[in-house]
């Protein structure tokens, strides 16, 4: 009876294993496609609570690491920022901004071939919605 009941248990495990193994590959597979999905240049606009709205550009990229670069548009001027510390979870990005002297954090959702998000700076913030180039 032991035997019997080992073996119907092993053959349980060894027949869920596989079908485990298989989704878990294929979760990543998906998982990676979404990723690369944010690779690119993304334009579009943002919207602020502390100055006038205007247009932005983002480029996105990832060799070991993930990098981005942005543009922010406010009247005639870009804005000087900087951003380091991206990360990607899913179909979120998120990364550390610096603009005008503040410190930012950031975060999209990829929606579709859409970027929406927000950027807090403390007591300024923005929202974004970028369309990939």
């Amino acid at each position: 009876m032991r035997t019997a009941m080992t073996a119907v248990v092993l053959g349980l495990v060894l027949a869920v294993a596989p079908a485990s193994a298989q989704a878990s590959s294929k979760a990543a597979a998906a998982s990676a496609k979404v990723a690369v999905s944010f690779v690119g240049e993304w334009e579009g606009a943002y919207q602020t609570d502390h100055g006038p709205n205007g247009p932005m550009s983002m480029r996105i990229s990832k060799d070991s690491v993930w990098k981005a670069t942005a543009e922010v548009v406010s009247g005639s001027q870009t804005i000087p920022t900087s951003i380091s510390d991206v990360a990607v979870d899913g179909n979120t990005i998120t990364w550390a901004q610096e603009i005008m002297g503040m410190s930012c954090k950031a975060s999209a959702v990829l929606d579709g071939a859409e970027l929406k998000g927000t950027t807090d700076c403390g007591h300024a913030s923005m929202t974004i919605a970028l369309k990939k180039k």
